[in-house]
């Protein structure tokens, strides 16, 4: 089904059950998300980054399942199922008759003037909220799946593989959304870093702190309402989503510094240090945050190629990706 015939489908208020009075749609390089009243619909995009393979409708059936699977272990409220879109004599239709042209995740929609992203900016998070989502994590982090075959992505041959995907994989946005002293100086503190801590990398997964983890713990995928609701886990690739949960924390901890509130992402580290017992994941932090404001990167960039994106959003894009990267040039300084 071509772009724009599903954008006219979803985009119309008389699609959904719910006759919401308008749709809003937000997307990025994978996907697009229609606002629909109370609920929230997610329909991967056709593409393969390699990393990422959502090419064909097969692979994108099974990756909403998966989806709402990884995700219901820390928001089983907000992720209700997958709707099919279908088609039935010529005609578009939301969970209707006929043959399946595309699927979409169904979301509970939350409300927006709470997403964490959006009350960092009207400085409306304090270290109270900080501390509850760090509680909220260790206990994620304590039921979370660990075993051998996953304890595997903390070996220092997958953690290589990832870092030197990342600089393949940007090698073309050298003069665009970062320089070429950027761009080497990062890859030497990382390739660096690798290689002087072997033993450090070997005792984490003795310490069994390799484990199927959320992936993508940013402050716009945590919701701060009465309860705590983070969600949008990577589902796409289980590589991203299995690792050291220093990663994990280093994740949110380096968003937080992205908004400036450096008090705030030493307090979510130390809070989750103490709560956890993880003595050496300090030693691990400076690394992983590099690491991830690199991959942001990356994503921000991979948008600046997508000819769906209009040329304002993807001004933004360049923007957001020069920011992360000289953010990750300032941790590999450190």
């Amino acid at each position: 089904m071509d772009s724009s015939s599903l954008l006219k489908l979803m985009l119309n208020p008389a699609t959904y059950p719910v006759k919401p009075e308008s749709v809003d749609m937000i997307q990025t390089h994978i996907s697009y998300l229609f606002l629909a009243g109370e609920y929230v619909y997610k329909v991967k995009k056709p593409v393969n980054f390699g990393f990422l393979d959502y090419s064909t409708l097969e692979k994108r059936k099974f990756y909403c399942d998966q989806e709402i699977r990884l995700n219901s272990r820390l928001s089983p409220e907000i992720y209700l199922g997958v709707s099919q879109i279908t088609s039935e004599k010529g005609i578009l239709s939301l969970d209707g008759k006929g043959w399946v042209e595309e699927y979409a995740v169904r979301m509970k929609r939350l409300p927006q003037d709470k997403m964490m992203d959006r009350m960092i900016l009207d400085k409306r998070v304090n270290k109270s909220s900080i501390r509850e989502i760090a509680a909220k994590l260790v206990i994620f982090h304590q039921h979370a799946d660990i075993n051998d075959e996953i304890c595997k992505f903390g070996d220092i041959g997958i953690i290589s593989k990832n870092i030197d995907e990342n600089f393949i994989q940007t090698e073309k946005y050298i003069g665009i959304s970062l320089s070429n002293g950027e761009y080497n100086f990062i890859k030497d503190f990382s390739l660096r870093f690798i290689e002087d801590n072997m033993a450090l990398f070997k005792k984490r997964i003795n310490q069994k702190r390799i484990m199927d983890c959320h992936g993508d713990l940013r402050a716009e995928h945590i919701c701060l309402t009465e309860r705590i609701y983070i969600f949008d886990c990577i589902e796409f690739n289980d590589r991203f989503r299995y690792g050291d949960v220093a990663s994990e924390v280093a994740f949110l901890a380096m968003d937080l510094d992205f908004f400036g509130e450096d008090d705030l992402s030493r307090y979510f580290v130390d809070s989750y240090r103490e709560l956890s017992g993880d003595k050496d994941i300090m030693k691990l932090i400076n690394f992983y945050k590099c690491y991830r404001a690199y991959v942001r990167g990356k994503v921000e960039s991979f948008k600046l190629d997508d000819p769906n994106v209009t040329s304002e959003e993807k001004e933004m894009s360049l923007n957001l990706a020069t920011r992360h990267f000289k953010l990750a040039y300032a941790y590999a300084q450190l």
